[in-house]
């Protein structure tokens, strides 16, 4: 069977190895970890196909890890790789944590001293080590502006953005998951989505916007002397980007507002535009994967179990069916003690007791430890935060939709319900959320066709469907709806779309057994030592 990989645009880019004669990796540690994986041909009873495949890029992706084997980091990104253009013209960076010297090394050697660069962070400073901070980085990047956005209370700008602007005048918005500090970079999981070179509007249509562009724009305007940025924005055509920007900014929202921030706006888009097909109800999970939870409240009807639990269980068809399990993925401190970075690595995920032991009786049956044999993040701890619902079947797992973004499982995040009706947001947050139908456009020559997300892996890069029959996809299709309309001894031939979504840990789950898995807790001692020969203090 002969494949096609397409962009996201439903643009045909590099050809892609058909599923059933695709090689595993040839790497003898990555063999090594997964040697009790049941071989990939025993899983697929290759009954007579009634469907052909295009597999569609995925616009997220991972981040390279500098530990692992270069053929590990396949379709992976580097920072390099993200900001190193010589073309660049401008860039905006939005983070809660930066070094300039350390984001300005990974940009072009010919334009790095004069690049204009715009940079909102969430560096909790005094005044005067603010003016000390700024005053260094001008006497050496005098291009370079910082914007220090000031946030209240439990709150944190920590939003993590770059908007790129190119001299042939295209520009590309990366949303994603690390600090621009070189730790974030290093050895972590770190996830990345990029909307690739957006051209300009043509003149006729310049007036035009789309959903992801009238939030990117509603974002934005948070920002102080945001116009330089925003009257640019709006000359780019967003309209073919798949994906829902997923925001949250500080302040108390009422009425319709409340659907356009945190959980609310996860919650909307959801019941409005995901329909999760029955076949894939029963058995479902919700995974939630962070590398830090907050207060979540004494008892699990508080916050997660009541009003968060009910954002992430909607769906366009959710009257009918049942709600799916709930899952936390978090890593152990044993995770943490066998990673590349050892005990270190812990700094950056900051669980505290306090919170812990308030919320344990009801967060303990949800917890699963990190496992991340099958990307090759095994020992790579994750800075990562996603959120996705996906149903396991004999064919590989399925996702009725896939979120990447800044926010931790926390309530300043997310966003809390308040009396009256309001949703209260503390924090900075930026995610995007894809979905199958988000790309049914993406058929030949613009026709409608069925697409399906799939967990893909370092020995399963393109995950095969199988079990995908005519009658499944649509009771009442018939060949107009349909490209490739061609049959065999009276059947209808169709081609379906894959989008294959590397996720960063292992399905199935491993629960915690808490005989021998410690939740980690930043300010709590473990015992042992790691690679590096340290050990916590007491």
């Amino acid at each position: 069977m002969s494949t096609t990989t397409t962009s996201a645009s439903g643009t045909p880019t590099v050809a892609a190895t058909s599923p059933s004669s695709k090689t595993p990796s040839d790497n003898t540690e990555q063999k090594r970890l997964l040697e009790n994986e049941e071989p990939l041909a025993s899983l697929r009873k290759k009954a007579k196909r009634s469907v052909s495949i295009r597999y569609l890029e995925s616009p997220v992706c991972l981040t390279s890890v500098q530990r692992v084997p270069a053929s590990i980091n396949a379709g992976c990104v580097t920072l390099r790789s993200l900001i190193g253009d010589p073309d660049l013209e401008l860039m905006v960076q939005i983070n809660f944590m930066i070094d300039i010297p350390f984001v300005m090394s990974h940009v072009h050697e010919h334009i790095r001293d004069g690049l204009k660069t715009i940079v909102y962070h969430g560096l909790r400073l005094s005044m005067d080590e603010l003016m000390k901070l700024n005053a260094g980085i001008a006497s050496v990047y005098p291009r370079v502006t910082m914007h220090s956005v000031p946030v209240a209370g439990m709150g944190t700008h920590h939003t993590k953005a770059m908007i790129l602007f190119y001299r042939d005048g295209s520009m590309q918005l990366v949303i994603h998951t690390a600090n621009m500090i070189e730790r974030d970079w290093r050895n972590k999981t770190q996830g990345v989505f990029r909307t690739g070179r957006l051209s300009k509007k043509s003149v006729a249509a310049i007036s035009s916007t789309c959903a992801f562009e009238r939030d990117l724009l509603e974002y934005l305007d948070r920002y102080f002397d945001h116009q330089q940025i925003t009257s640019r924005i709006r000359q780019y055509d967003f309209s073919k980007i798949k994906a829902t920007l997923i925001a949250s900014a500080p302040g108390r929202y009422r009425g319709a507002e409340r659907n356009k921030w945190g959980h609310l706006k996860l919650r909307a888009v959801l019941r409005q535009q995901v329909e999760v097909p029955r076949e894939f109800i029963s058995g479902s999970k919700i995974i939630c994967q962070m590398s830090s939870i907050g207060s979540l409240g004494k008892d699990s009807q508080d916050w997660l179990r009541g009003e968060f639990e009910a954002s992430l269980n909607s769906y366009r068809n959710s009257k009918n069916f049942g709600q799916a399990d709930l899952c936390v993925v978090y890593p152990t401190a044993e995770n943490v003690r066998t990673s590349f970075d050892g005990w270190e690595m812990g700094g950056s995920i900051p669980f505290k007791s306090t919170a812990y032991n308030k919320q344990a009786h009801y967060l303990n049956p949800l917890l699963h430890s990190w496992q991340g044999m099958k990307s090759g993040r095994e020992r790579a701890m994750p800075h990562i935060k996603t959120y996705t619902r996906v149903t396991s079947r004999e064919d590989g797992d399925h996702l009725a939709w896939f979120l990447l973004t800044s926010a931790n499982l926390s309530k300043p995040a997310w966003g809390e319900m308040r009396d009256g009706g309001v949703l209260d947001v503390k924090s900075y947050e930026l995610g995007v959320l894809i979905f199958p139908g988000l790309f049914e456009d993406c058929g030949a020559s613009g026709e409608a066709m069925h697409v399906s997300m799939m967990n893909s892996t370092i020995l399963d890069p393109y995950p095969e469907p199988y079990t995908l029959k005519l009658d499944d996809l649509d009771p009442d299709a018939n060949e107009e709806n349909y490209g490739d309309n061609t049959t065999s001894d009276s059947t209808l031939r169709q081609t379906i779309g894959v989008v294959p979504i590397q996720l960063p840990y292992d399905l199935p789950l491993k629960k915690y057994n808490f005989g021998t898995d410690h939740v980690w807790l930043v300010d709590k001692y473990f015992p042992g030592k790691d690679d590096f020969g340290a050990s916590l203090s007491m």
